[in-house]
């Protein structure tokens, strides 16, 4: 981008200052006062043709990104065109990149897992919604200010490079070159393979954590394209003949991810991150598959390589700024006839099929042709590679609470055609198994087809996700509305019947949940005014939040106690209403418990099944997956805290003075505020879906998203 954007503004955003500069986006800092926000522009460099099937392809892929909602992957808030000027806008991120970190020294081994950890979390996501990052490196895992990760520019090699998911689809770029990043790129990326799969961000992501291991990466060379030959044809390199301190098992690890076929890598990145923890603790890994030798092969002295964006080799080796894509376009160029024709993608190719070819068939047997050649090299993709058109979104549904959980509704719209002159539009929430509808009420749009329902609020206070899983949008007459649909169908949306399921059993009644009667007194009860007749026993969330209480106010009485005998008595109560026990921890005779005896772990494992069974339903979308993802990080949040509550309790009741207790006490109380209420813990002003973040009230909050509907045109059965 030749002229500074500083001052000028995109859509809703002031331009407030530039922030880096690469080969693949210039980045501003941005600002949008209605809602008081920073964020991080990316602009993208200019195309010579900027058409309609540009910005349509554009818009395409922009909104396969900002569908990836997940609590490691960095959001993408906004997309345009305006000018012929491209952007994004992205969340702004001030913490630094894990290049930033790398940059410091040595990263401890627990802290390589954590990172490992979150990042495959987020791909894995990506994976199953058919979306592949393309460009893994250290500069787009960022960190917030706890060191969480946030990983950023999911699917921008893809728009940026032009790459077409079949004929019919346009190009955004010139192709016939290389997008990536040759420090990191998989051996099927830089021999130019045109089916890349999920597999090529997994060797990525091991080779960011080999470097973060060793100190520096599995490849060097003098030059980009000597890296990227390197990759495809030099052998796995050892981490233990750099760092000795690593055992065989990491070696395993490490040397299984960078594996040079696809197929010879982990299935998933998960798989890789669960390895990765048993490697830490010297456990037996995940059945082994052997690593695939690859013959070293040295560049031909006549070859000549060129570096078509950036100055000097050399400048390519340089870590680029933090927060910055920094691709690197690489095309060969020569005498050869080939180059001319398909350039350096097809030499690399070629290279490497006749070496294999050369080092497994016998001498006698001739080489293959090139048409030969260009045919046996070409392997099914294990993974989906890419994403599946989406249906446009013509708006959403949200749940909400006014007077008891999910009692509201809004709705909003937009894009929708006008319907004729003597119809309304009225929308109506559905039970797709009864057929049993709810008039919510008349939509009204403005002359660009957008709208917004006035929140309706159940006046019988039911949980709405609970009856309904889907939503209709009709067009009645405007003399003849009734309380039951009788016009068109003009939009639609649903989610799986089990979503009802799940819900149900978290917020209204399930079999583990403690009984109604005995909840009937406490702030968590359904029904305040005595015991449900409907549900003898509660829903899981409110029986969490009921036990969790309980346990949180015993970890208070053990911190206020004067006496041993006191605190004692209260450490064991906390320990036995967290776990649901009845065990002897001070030494009297008994065991006791004053609360339900059941145990908040028990409600996190049952949530977590439903909320499992409810994903696996057929018909879930890709924002129905983030949004149980986002609970599931609650979860997960809950589970280990009352993991670390329970392990202070017990050291505070083998402790023979108060006085000793006290650190260990006021650590016990603030890990019970934060599994009740949550912790802002990197100053966002509220608390998210993030690990060390929400809590057991967070996913009574969060669980409502799950029920959200998304708007698409025509009928449910369309």
């Amino acid at each position: 981008m030749a002229a500074s954007l500083v001052g000028q503004k995109l859509g809703m955003y002031q331009i407030t200052e530039l922030l880096g500069q690469g080969g693949m986006a210039t980045v501003y800092k941005g600002y949008r006062d209605d809602i008081d926000r920073y964020v991080a522009v990316k602009v993208l460099p200019p195309h010579p043709g900027l058409d309609h099937q540009f910005i349509d392809r554009f818009r395409l892929e922009a909104k396969t990104i900002a569908r990836l909602q997940h609590p490691h992957i960095l959001p993408l808030y906004d997309y345009g065109v305006e000018n012929d000027i491209i952007y994004l806008v992205m969340a702004f991120v001030a913490g630094g990149s894990l290049a930033d970190l790398m940059d410091k020294g040595t990263i401890p081994l627990p802290e390589i897992e954590r990172i490992l950890r979150q990042v495959a979390s987020a791909l894995d996501y990506a994976h199953r919604q058919g979306v592949i990052h393309r460009d893994i490196k250290p500069d787009n895992i960022l960190l917030d200010k706890e060191g969480n990760v946030q990983l950023a520019d999911f699917g921008i090699v893809k728009i940026v490079s032009g790459e077409s998911d079949n004929n019919t689809n346009p190009a955004l770029t010139q192709t016939g070159g290389l997008v990536g990043t040759p420090a990191y790129m998989a051996p099927e990326q830089g021999s130019g393979q045109a089916n890349i799969t999920a597999r090529a961000d997994l060797y990525s992501l091991g080779v960011v954590v080999y470097e973060m291991l060793t100190g520096e990466p599995p490849y060097t060379a003098d030059t980009p394209m000597q890296v990227v030959i390197k990759h495809i044809t030099e052998p796995v390199p050892n981490p233990r003949n750099v760092n000795q301190d690593l055992t065989p098992a990491m070696q395993n690890v490490i040397q299984r991810a960078l594996a040079k076929k696809p197929d010879d890598r982990y299935a998933t990145v998960t798989e890789f991150a669960d390895d990765f923890a048993r490697a830490t603790r010297n456990e037996e890994l995940l059945t082994q598959i052997p690593v695939s030798k690859a013959p070293v092969l040295t560049p031909s002295p006549n070859q000549t390589l060129e570096i078509t964006n950036g100055p000097t080799p050399t400048e390519h080796l340089t870590p680029p700024p933090a927060s910055l894509p920094q691709p690197t376009l690489i095309v060969q160029q020569g005498p050869n006839s080939l180059v001319l024709l398909g350039g350096f993608a097809i030499i690399a190719v070629l290279i490497v099929v006749v070496v294999l070819v050369v080092s497994n068939r016998p001498s006698t047997t001739p080489l293959p042709s090139t048409a030969e050649a260009a045919e046996t090299t070409t392997e099914a993709p294990t993974q989906v590679a890419v994403a599946a058109t989406q249906a446009p979104n013509f708006g959403s549904l949200n749940f909400s609470t006014k007077n008891s959980t999910g009692d509201t509704v809004t709705l909003q719209v937009q894009n929708l055609n006008p319907p004729a002159p003597d119809e309304i539009y009225v929308a109506w929430l559905k039970n797709t198994v009864t057929d049993r509808t709810l008039k919510l009420g008349q939509l009204t749009l403005n002359a660009l087809g957008n709208g917004v329902l006035p929140p309706y609020t159940d006046m019988a206070q039911r949980t709405l996700p609970t009856f309904y899983n889907a939503v209709i949008v009709t067009r009645e007459k405007k003399s003849a509305v009734g309380q039951k649909p009788v016009g068109e169908v003009a939009y639609s949306g649903s989610v799986p019947t089990a979503v009802m399921d799940a819900l149900s059993a978290i917020y209204v009644t399930a079999p583990d949940g403690i009984a109604s009667s005995a909840l009937a007194n406490t702030s968590y009860s359904s029904n305040p005014d005595g015991a449900s007749t409907d549900s003898p026993q509660a829903g899981l969330v409110n029986s969490a939040l009921a036990e969790g209480s309980i346990g949180q106010q015993h970890a208070g009485l053990a911190q206020a106690a004067t006496t041993v005998g006191g605190m004692h008595l209260h450490n064991e109560h906390t320990i036995n209403i967290f776990m649901g026990t009845e065990i002897d921890y001070d030494g009297d005779g008994r065991g006791t418990n004053p609360g339900f005896k059941k145990g908040v772990p028990l409600f996190l494992d049952d949530i977590e099944k439903v909320l499992t069974s409810a994903a696996a339903a057929p018909g879930g979308s890709d924002a129905l997956h983030g949004n149980i993802e986002s609970v599931r990080v609650c979860v997960a949040n809950a589970r280990k805290w009352v993991g670390q509550i329970v392990d202070l309790e017990k050291q505070m009741v083998k402790l023979d003075s108060v006085e000793a207790a006290v650190k260990i006490a006021e650590q016990s109380t603030g890990l019970a505020a934060a599994l009740m209420n949550g912790v802002d813990a990197n100053g966002s002003g509220q608390v998210d879906p993030y690990e060390d973040e929400c809590g057991l009230i967070q996913i009574e909050s969060y669980g409502l998203l799950v029920g959200s509907i998304t708007l698409q045109q025509g009928s449910l059965a369309s």
